[in-house]
């Protein structure tokens, strides 16, 4: 008997606590960094669901180094591209981050490193 209030009791605590953690209308303002990191993987897949070639994109912003990060990676079940595909999205995606990071002043000057795994 004493297991089985144990046991309830830690279920309602549990259900008490993720039910206040689950907040979604608790106020939150992110990051310059943490908005550019949505801002920029929002547009690239954007252009990128126009390719032939499905993509996965991961953006890192790097605060300490003013750097932003690209890494492309054909999605699962994509062949790997040839050199001249890879170039070809490297380009693209280059100027999609600089022309976005341009609108920007506090961004116009971050580092831009595009690499394509």
């Amino acid at each position: 008997m004493k297991k089985l209030l144990t046991s309830l009791a830690v279920c309602v605590l549990l259900a008490a606590g993720q039910a206040l953690a689950a907040d979604l209308d608790a106020p939150y303002t992110p990051t310059r960094a943490e908005w550019l990191r949505v801002y920029l993987a929002e547009n690239i897949k954007i252009v990128a669901d126009s390719w032939p070639m499905r993509v996965r994109v991961m953006v890192t912003v790097v605060n300490k180094t003013q750097q932003v990060f690209i890494t492309l990676k054909p999605a699962d079940g994509e062949k790997k591209p040839s050199r001249e595909e890879e170039a070809a999205c490297i380009a693209s995606v280059t100027g999609i981050v600089k022309r976005a990071l341009e609108g920007y002043e506090w961004a116009k000057d971050l580092k831009v490193s595009v690499s394509f795994v």
